[in-house]
């Protein structure tokens, strides 16, 4: 080649690779946010339609059934988008496994609230929450599990997983003290109007759903993480796989 040729353009360095590149993990960013979003809205409601419900029912009332079964119900539509949101539509749901999942975390709940109610004071909600961390760790860790395409007991504990489980828990914890009034609201915020609901109920849901979306946020990342091992994937379609 003449010292005055034109060396060939590496493909790394392809305006048009490039800018492909920037393109598809923009839509990939976003369809990761949009699923957060989606689940947290998902679980804030059947949480928040569940507590009204049940707050104040006998446990076999009407009113009680109608709240687990829309809770259960809300746990089944998460999980499913759980798995899109990390799989896309390309990779088979688990339905066995998120069906059980689902019904694991709605028992879960309903034996927190059930712990709640029969302890007495704020120590004992405390305790209840502790436990009901404990409690959630091998849920999160199984969720996982399944959503990356392995056996969902595999594992039972994972270190990601018991942050997970702690932020909700907490984020639980605060949501009940507040909606039920055992703690108290600075005084500019009780006399805030808020048309056709109290106040403490807007604080509780605020509480709930900082700690639901950065758990689900967190969750999202931890399952598309990429062992050190596997290669690079490519970009196949807007309908395959979400992982990087």
């Amino acid at each position: 080649m003449s010292a005055y040729g034109t060396a060939s353009s590496s493909p790394s360095n392809d305006p048009l690779l490039v800018s492909g590149t920037m393109i598809r993990e923009a839509i990939r960013t976003t369809v990761r946010g949009v699923g957060v979003a989606l689940l947290t809205a998902v679980e804030v409601t059947a949480l928040s339609v569940w507590l009204g419900l049940v707050a104040g029912a006998d446990p076999l009332s009407a009113s009680a059934l109608v709240g687990v079964s829309g809770l259960s119900a809300g746990m089944l539509v998460e999980m499913l988008l759980a798995h899109v949101t990390v799989n896309g539509w390309s990779r088979p749901v688990p339905a066995r496994a998120v069906a059980g999942l689902a019904l694991a975390e709605t028992a879960l709940w309903v034996g927190w609230f059930a712990a709640v109610r029969w302890t007495d004071g704020l120590l004992g909600v405390v305790v209840a929450g502790l436990a009901f961390a404990v409690a959630l760790i091998p849920r999160h860790t199984a969720t996982d599990n399944a959503i990356q395409g392995r056996r969902p007991l595999a594992a039972l504990v994972q270190r990601p997983t018991v942050g997970l489980a702690v932020l909700e828990a907490a984020g639980a914890t605060a949501w009940l003290l507040v909606v039920s009034r055992a703690v108290s609201l600075p005084a500019w915020v009780t006399t805030t109007p808020v048309a056709g609901f109290s106040p403490h109920a807007v604080v509780g849901a605020a509480l709930l759903t900082g700690a639901v979306f950065a758990r689900h946020l967190l969750a999202v990342r931890h399952a598309l993480r990429r062992p050190s091992r596997t290669a690079k994937s490519g970009w196949r379609s807007s309908r395959g796989t979400l992982r990087e």
